[in-house]
């Protein structure tokens, strides 16, 4: 496996400057998926495929290989997304599946059994540091440092986003936890893969000005429609300007765009203009785009989810 940064990849963090309310350059992290990617994946026929998707914990990345993808390309504004994200992919590969949960799992807040070995520091410096890029070694190495080495402190610190730290959550959600064999196939397919990371917002790739040889087959913009609201400053056809700009930036005659993940569908409150099936329709067919909603059974709460494909 090779990881490759896009763009720059020399700034040091400072925990100070975590935004903890926002997202942003530098913002909280999830440590899996919230997402059911286990339950939709199988929508998307991933095999020699190129993916383009957003980083967000890696679990995008890793089922795509998982999955059979040839290439894949992680982007993400958050810039300790991209961090967090490398030292995944790289613990999996150098970390059996027993030692890969351990290191990455925390219990949930009432058990009083907690896994005080989330993210070992003796593990993560023995068989995870020194395969890392120099400078996201560097920065782990900042991180644990301001735990004192305890990387207990630092798994449970706000620099996670823990509120869905679940782990019947982690394992539902993603194809490659679900087995030790299933871990050892993701581990297999990522083995010799180049592996693309960049740090952008999403209004700011063009996948149309890319060259033949890099398109994309399939591209995943996770739950970004869930803050489409705030991004266009909650104008009156904030949805409209949203799916337009994603046709434009994403849509080829031959690719698949998944341009949300809606979580609990069938609640009357939504958080976007696209949770609501009746403005989706109305958007859709205004700016003359056929898309597919598919439903399946959320991980969260045991309700219903939806992707949107265009």
């Amino acid at each position: 496996m090779f990881i490759k940064y896009l763009n720059e990849n020399e700034k040091k963090i400072n925990l100070k400057d975590i935004d903890v309310n926002n997202f942003n350059n530098l913002s909280q992290i999830y440590s899996f998926t919230t997402e059911n990617i286990a339950g939709y994946y199988k929508y998307l026929d991933f095999s020699n495929k190129n993916v383009l998707t957003v980083s967000a914990s890696g679990d995008h990345i890793i089922n795509a290989f998982y999955k059979g993808a040839q290439q894949v390309c992680g982007f993400d504004i958050n810039y300790l997304s991209l961090l967090y994200t490398e030292l995944k992919l790289v613990a999996l590969l150098n970390l059996e599946y027993k030692e890969f949960l351990q290191f990455f799992m925390i219990n949930d807040k009432n058990d009083l059994n907690k896994n005080k070995n989330a993210f070992d520091y003796k593990l993560y410096k023995n068989k995870i540091r020194k395969e890392l890029s120099k400078n996201t070694s560097e920065n782990w190495d900042l991180l644990y440092q301001d735990f004192n080495n305890n990387g207990f402190e630092l798994r449970n610190s706000y620099i996670f986003n823990n509120k869905y730290d679940n782990n019947n959550i982690k394992l539902k959600s993603n194809l490659y936890l679900k087995s030790e064999a299933d871990y050892n196939i993701a581990k297999k397919n990522i083995i010799g893969k180049e592996i693309k990371l960049l740090k952008s917002d999403y209004r700011n790739i063009n996948c149309k000005e890319l060259p033949s040889s890099e398109k994309y087959d399939i591209i995943l913009l996770s739950n970004i429609s869930d803050y489409i609201k705030n991004i266009y400053n909650n104008e009156d056809n904030y949805l409209k300007k949203y799916i337009k700009e994603v046709k434009y930036n994403y849509k080829t005659e031959t690719n698949k765009v998944v341009c949300a993940y809606l979580y609990d569908i069938n609640n009357p409150k939504s958080r976007s203009q696209i949770d609501c099936s009746f403005l989706r329709k109305e958007v859709f067919n205004e700016i003359k785009t056929t898309y597919e909603e598919k439903y399946f059974k959320s991980v969260i709460n045991g309700c219903t989810d939806a992707i949107i494909i265009i």
